[in-house]
């Protein structure tokens, strides 16, 4: 054997060569970014901004937030809202205090003279009106006596010319009228009916 032969390695085993086929060595992994040269708030790094994530990981988007226009828009609205209610409420208060109160004259006379609960006195109108109704001839005409119906006119001050016209109304007369104070009033007589008086409250300045 030569000095060439003792070097020869032989033949070679052909499945030894195959298996070196198919192990292969792995690709490299490829190399990370390099960092980039800036200012620590650019990088990542400052202590103002978190860490930057792992390489390949899509760090989570920004909160949304309205721009300054839209903003002031919304607050302006919703000033406006309270402002209107605000004012609103103040005029409903205006309003209401601004009424006057119904006038109590027309119960406190029936009041006086007691016949607030006999038949043919009726309050209405929320006490604004007064209607009287006295005794006919008629039996089934139920009313308070006359001298009742007089002590209310009385108690509201009635003109003693508006009394005497009253008194001498006759039933061909029909209906008659008269006002004084804050009272408008009318009234008719039939015997068989009795007289029948209407009287209402007028506001000042009320036709």
């Amino acid at each position: 054997m030569t000095q060439n032969d003792a070097t020869y390695p032989g033949p070679q085993n052909p499945a030894d060569s195959t298996e070196s086929a198919q192990m292969k060595p792995m690709p490299p992994l490829p190399p990370a970014p390099p960092a980039q040269s800036g200012s620590p708030a650019q990088s990542g790094t400052g202590p103002e901004n978190p860490a930057a994530p792992p390489f390949g990981m899509t760090p989570y988007p920004a909160a949304v937030q309205l721009p300054p226009s839209r903003r002031n828009y919304v607050l302006f609205a919703g000033a406006g809202i309270v402002v209107g209610l605000g004012a609103g409420l103040l005029l409903a208060q205006i309003d209401m205090s601004g009424s006057p109160e119904p006038s109590t004259v027309l119960f406190d006379a029936v009041q006086s003279c007691g016949v607030h609960e006999q038949t043919g006195i009726e309050l209405g109108d929320s006490g604004q009106s007064l209607t009287m109704d006295s005794e006919g001839t008629d039996y089934l005409e139920e009313g308070v006596d006359y001298a009742d119906i007089e002590c209310v006119l009385q108690a509201l001050d009635i003109p003693d010319s508006v009394t005497s016209r009253m008194d001498n109304t006759r039933a061909l007369d029909g209906r008659q009228s008269a006002e004084w104070g804050g009272f408008s009033a009318s009234w008719s007589y039939h015997p068989d009916s009795g007289t029948n008086v209407v009287i209402e409250s007028v506001e000042p300045g009320e036709d």
